[in-house]
Formats: structure tokens, sequence, C-alpha cells
């Protein structure tokens, strides 16, 4: 007799291809649209908490101009980075795991996300300020955030839970590391 208790399912209840890796192209390729999976996870993941942000809930930002004071022509055809070009943007910097309320000193890496308003249409440039990411495929993504979000019965933080994905997705070890460095916390 099988053990269904231990055996995670999608949203109609069938058995989940896996809960740690996506379908690619290979081992190394591109993620595969068929991967129903993956799709509902994110899908889900995008609508759970309103209205709050899932990540990057607290934050600010500013509007201005870019103006690109350099040719860039060897590294993109976008018109944005022709030498003279001046294109209005909004950008945000942010905390990753912090939510609204939450300390600007938190141990936390930081992201930033900037939106060019260009004659072409909008162009999204978004990145946080570490080396590496805790996770690789993008099956472990919202896992990640949830083992460091509060709990929805006691909303409180889970320690254990925290480290338990952390130790058990071992690509995770290099930016705990960074995390828990100096790196982690703000220097001013």
């Amino acid at each position: 007799m099988t053990d269904h208790r231990n055996i995670t399912t999608t949203d109609a209840g069938t058995p989940a291809p896996s809960d740690e890796f996506s379908q690619s192209v290979g081992a190394g390729g591109p993620l595969l649209l068929q991967d129903h999976y993956l799709i509902q996870k994110m899908a889900q993941f995008n609508r759970e908490r309103v209205p709050e942000r899932v990540v990057h809930a607290k934050g600010g930002g500013a509007y201005g101009v870019f103006t690109a004071t350099a040719d860039m022509s060897d590294f993109t055809k976008a018109g944005l980075f022709g030498k003279g070009a001046s294109t209005e943007l909004l950008i945000r910097f942010s905390t990753v795991a912090g939510e609204l309320g939450s300390a600007d000193t938190a141990r936390d890496p930081r992201g930033f996300a900037i939106k060019f308003y260009t004659e072409s249409g909008n162009y999204d440039l978004v990145g946080n300020n570490t080396p590496v990411f805790f996770v690789r495929d993008p099956q472990k993504f919202q896992d990640f955030i949830h083992s460091q979000k509060r709990r929805a019965d006691t909303h409180t933080r889970d320690n254990n839970m925290q480290w338990d994905f952390w130790t058990l997705s071992t690509e995770s070890a290099h930016q705990v590391t960074i995390l828990m460095s100096d790196r982690g916390t703000p220097y001013s």
C-alpha cells in the first residue's frame, strides 16, 4: 500500500511530477512551457497576497531621466543606450523578503527595478545586489520565499522552516554565507 500523505499534488489532486525540478531541455537547457506544475505554482504565487507584494514589498522609488553618456552599440542595439539618448524612467530600490513596515536594516538582500519608458514601449531591468541566488531552478522559488515569510497559521517567522529549506537545497549555501556576512546588512 502506498503512503499518499507524502506525495505533492497539483491543484487538481494529481501527483506532481516534481516539486524541486522544472522540466527542461537537457541539464542546463531552457525550461519547457509544457511544465504545467511550474506554471501553476508561479500563477498561484503571483496571486496569493493582496494587497501586499509577495517579494520586494518594502521599498522606495524615484522618477527621473536616464541619459546615455557613452556609445553602447558594441553591447546592444537598444535605442535608449545610444549616446546622447534620454529616456524617462522609474526606479525602485527594495529589500527582498521584508514586508511592509519591516526595518530597512534587516539582514536581507537588496533589489532594484528600473522601468524605462521608451518610444518602443517599456523596458524593464531588475536585479539583486548579490553575485549568486538561493535557488537555481524556478520550481523552488515559491517554496524558498514561503520559507522566509511569516507562517499563515501563527503569523510569525519560523527559523526551522527557513533553515530546513536552506540545508535541503544545497545550492543555497553560497548565498546563505553571503547573507550571514557583513554584506547581508547595510553599511550605513
